[in-house]
Parts: C-alpha cells; sequence; structure tokens
C-alpha cells in the first residue's frame, strides 16, 4: 500500500472508535444535548482559518472531534427540537457505504447498486400508498420532492409551458391548507405562478383542511378566469402533526380534475402501521407523494421520496436527454437522471435499503405505533399538570403545548396567552443554551407554542417529565 492509503485507513479505524464513542453518549442523560457556545466563541474554539499548506489527517481528525463536540446531538433522547431525530445504525452504515462509493445517480452505467436499490426501495414505499406502477425518485429533502411533483401537475395541464413558458391565459394557480408545510409557496413562486398564486384553504379546530372550503376557492379561481391545476394535501402538518382528509379532498380534486399531491414528508411513515394508516386514507386516490424516511422512520439525513402514480409523469416534464450521459446503448428503464432536477445525485437509497433489510416491515410498524405513542403520553403528562396547556385538538406526533408560570396563574384570556407566549421564548431559550433539553417552538393560533416532537425511540416518560420540570422550574 501507499504511504496515503496507509495513513486513510489508520485514519478510518480511529474514525469507527470515534463514532461509536458517540454514539454511547447518546445514552447518557448527563452530557447536554448541545454544548452551546455564541457564534463568535463557536468560530473561536473551532478555529475556522483555512491555511495555504495542509496540516495533515490528524488534523482531520481533531476536527471531527470539534465537530462532534459542539454539535447538537440529535440521537440524544433529550432532542426533541426537529421533525427527525435518534439513530438508526443500518442507516448509518448505509450512509458511510454512501460516501466509500462516492458516485451520482443519472446512470446505471455510473450506479448499477444504486439504481437498482433505488428502484426497489420506491416500489416498496409505493405499495404501501396504492400505486402499483410507480414512478419515482429520491431527492434530497421535502421540499425539492413538493417542487418537482408541482412540476409534473403543471406539465400535465400545461404541457406547451416546458419549451415555451407560460401565456398570458394559463393563469394557473394551486391550492394548499393555511398550514402546509412554505415549501409549498416556494413551488408556485419557483414555477413563475408567484405566491399569490398559491391560495391556502381554511383549516378546523386540528389543523386540517377544510374540503369544502377547498371546493368554494377552486370555483371562485374558475370565476375570476383563473386555472387551478395542482391541490396540496398535507398529512403531518409541521408545527401540528395535522393530517389533512385525503379521500374528501380527492372527491373535490376529482370532480374539478385537478392534481393531488399528498405532502406526507412527515406523516407518510403512518402507512407502516396498522393503527394509524386510516390517517392517510385515500392516498391511492393521489396522483402524487412525498415521503420522508428521514423523519418518522428515523433514516439519517436526507432521504426523501417522491412518487408518481403514472409511470413517465416525471421523465416527461423534467427530461433534458443530455447525449453525453444517456447514449444509444443505454437503458433508459435503469437510467434516472431524467426524472430529476438534479444532474448530480447522491446514492441515498442504500441506507434505506440496508436498514429495510434490517428492520422489516414488522419493525418500522412497531416504530411508528411507538413513536405515536410517546406522543400520547406526554399530552397525558401535560394534561396531568397545573399550569400547561395543550393547544388544539391534536393527532400525529407532535405535541404543541404551553406553560403559565406561577406567578401569573390569575391571568386569564388574552393576558393569560401574552404571558404563556413570554414563557414560550424565555425558557425555551434557557433550555436550549444550557443544553438540558432541545425542544422548539412555533406561533400557532397566536402565540408562541412549544412543540415537542416524537421521533427517537430512546425516549423515555422519565425524560419527558424531567421536560416538564425543566419547565416549571423556569
Amino acid at each position: 500500500m501507499t504511504e496515503t492509503l496507509i495513513d486513510a485507513v489508520a485514519l478510518f479505524q480511529e474514525a469507527a472508535q470515534l463514532a461509536a464513542s458517540t454514539l454511547e453518549r447518546f445514552a447518557d442523560r448527563e452530557e447536554p444535548v448541545v454544548h452551546y457556545l455564541e457564534p463568535e466563541a463557536l468560530k473561536q474554539a473551532l478555529d475556522l482559518e483555512l491555511p495555504r499548506q495542509g496540516r495533515g489527517l490528524d488534523e482531520a481528525m481533531e476536527l471531527a472531534k470539534k465537530t462532534l463536540h459542539y454539535s447538537v446531538a440529535t440521537g440524544h433522547p433529550r432532542f426533541l427540537n426537529q421533525l427527525f431525530g435518534g439513530y438508526d445504525p443500518a442507516g448509518l452504515l448505509g450512509e458511510w457505504i454512501t460516501a466509500l462509493t462516492n458516485t451520482s445517480m443519472y446512470t446505471y452505467e455510473a450506479a448499477p447498486v444504486g439504481t437498482v436499490v433505488e428502484l426497489a426501495v420506491l416500489q416498496k414505499l409505493a405499495d404501501f400508498v396504492g400505486f402499483e406502477d410507480c414512478e419515482g425518485v429520491l431527492a434530497p429533502g421535502g421540499s425539492l420532492a413538493n417542487l418537482m411533483a408541482a412540476i409534473a401537475a403543471r406539465h400535465v395541464h400545461f404541457p406547451h409551458v416546458k419549451q415555451h413558458g407560460l401565456r398570458a391565459d394559463d393563469r394557473p394557480v394551486l391550492f394548499c391548507s393555511a398550514e402546509a408545510h412554505y415549501s409549498i409557496k416556494r413551488a408556485a413562486m419557483v414555477l413563475g405562478i408567484g405566491t399569490d398564486g398559491c391560495v391556502q384553504v381554511p383549516v378546523d379546530e386540528v389543523g386540517r383542511m377544510i374540503p369544502a372550503e377547498l371546493e368554494r376557492l377552486i370555483e371562485e379561481a374558475k370565476a375570476a378566469g383563473q386555472n387551478p391545476f395542482f391541490v396540496c394535501a398535507t398529512t403531518g402538518a409541521t408545527v401540528t402533526g395535522a393530517f389533512d382528509p385525503v379521500d374528501a379532498i380527492a372527491d373535490v380534486t376529482e370532480r374539478h380534475g385537478l392534481w393531488l399531491h399528498i405532502d406526507g414528508s412527515y406523516g407518510g411513515s403512518a402507512l407502516l402501521s396498522e393503527a394509524h394508516r386510516h390517517l392517510l386514507r385515500g392516498s391511492d386516490r393521489a396522483d402524487s407523494m412525498t415521503w420522508n424516511p428521514h423523519k418518522m422512520m428515523g433514516l439519517p439525513l436526507a432521504c426523501a421520496a417522491l412518487l408518481t402514480k403514472k409511470r413517465g409523469t416525471l421523465t416527461k416534464s423534467m427530461a433534458m436527454n443530455a447525449e453525453y450521459l444517456f447514449h444509444e446503448d443505454s437503458e433508459p428503464e435503469y437510467d434516472l437522471g431524467d426524472r430529476s432536477l438534479q444532474c448530480g445525485r447522491r446514492v441515498d437509497a442504500l441506507k434505506l435499503w440496508f436498514s429495510w433489510q434490517a428492520t422489516g416491515d414488522e419493525g418500522f410498524e412497531q416504530r411508528i405505533d411507538d413513536l405515536f405513542d410517546q406522543a400520547e403520553s406526554l399530552r397525558g403528562l401535560v394534561r396531568e399538570r397545573k399550569g400547561f396547556r395543550l393547544i388544539r385538538n391534536q393527532e400525529g406526533t407532535n405535541v404543541c403545548f404551553r406553560y403559565l408560570p406561577h406567578a401569573h396563574r390569575n391571568a386569564v384570556g388574552e393576558e393569560r396567552v401574552r404571558r404563556e407566549h413570554e414563557a414560550t421564548l424565555r425558557i425555551r431559550r434557557e433550555m436550549a443554551r444550557e443544553g438540558s433539553f432541545l425542544v422548539n417552538y412555533a406561533q400557532l393560533d397566536g402565540a408562541a407554542t412549544f412543540r415537542a416532537v416524537a421521533s427517537n425511540l430512546e425516549t423515555t416518560t422519565d425524560d419527558l417529565s424531567a421536560m416538564l420540570d425543566r419547565i416549571e422550574a423556569e
């Protein structure tokens, strides 16, 4: 072996030990979720200056240790901040193999294993959705998957746009719930429709789109000379976790001949559970769906799928037929590059494949059920404590609540909401800076609201009680 290769082998032997010790630290509740530093202090601690002369692989290992020390420990059981968390050993292994193979997902020739694996995992996901002859692709996140779905829908309804652009009389308009992810409004911007062309539909007391309001707004748009073409149903809203009623929405879209997309980035994984798949009843009636295994399924970021019901839909809307990539002797069915907005694309399928092989359908079902149970346990704890209250009726694995400090327990009405808002901002920031818990907040029904996410199977009822204790300690 060359000296360079010998050094590389030694580096990764040490790196494997570092990775293993990092996983062990996740089990230590005495370890903070984050060793927080303000930005200027963090810059100093990391020594960001890039040298003219390289410092060697020993320095790279020191940087790895510093990076892990100061990064948020998203595998920590007291990280309840985002729609992802915990860790998946088989998925992490898949990530390492992806980096080692270091290839791109545009042609079978460049990525033979990645290609057949991606097609297999996409069809597996599609089977749960109810798409029998699916065309799909993995994307670096739900936002890009949602954008590609909107592009595919636009191509079906306005096929001339791909070559000639929008015409003055096209006037396309799309629809989503008032609490849909902002990527839908951004998609309208990117498509040239403009954010005003994204019509937000009112929601009910849980946060679910109201189908009757959707129909009313579609009819109003038509009466105004606009051309509705795309409706996005959200299953697992970012803040509330709410699931739009897909079946009832499909009734509306079918009556009006519109493309129905499901943004299941978060909640799509409920399809894996017999107990919870009813939340996506009617998914088989959609034209496309986004599903992020890096959320409820616990895969490493990023692992997001766009699935379409009809084969050829993505290719027709995206393909540019680059001759230097796609040759006459290529296998079109296995060259996935023209299904995506990207050219270079990571092999994100390996981690999902490794994980599914290790976990199986039954293992993922148990995981989803346990996360729903964990969220319900936290709701029960919140209900039991004075000063705490749940905000809205809730479904899914998000828990939204507020806390009223002891000094203001007599506050009512707007005064109570104001005091809860102030307490949420203050206490949440204190917990994040000390690293005891990382739990997010969002504006909900007029005030800042704690939003805890059940995402890590290692999080216990004791952890959840300890979080509420810390909030009460003020």
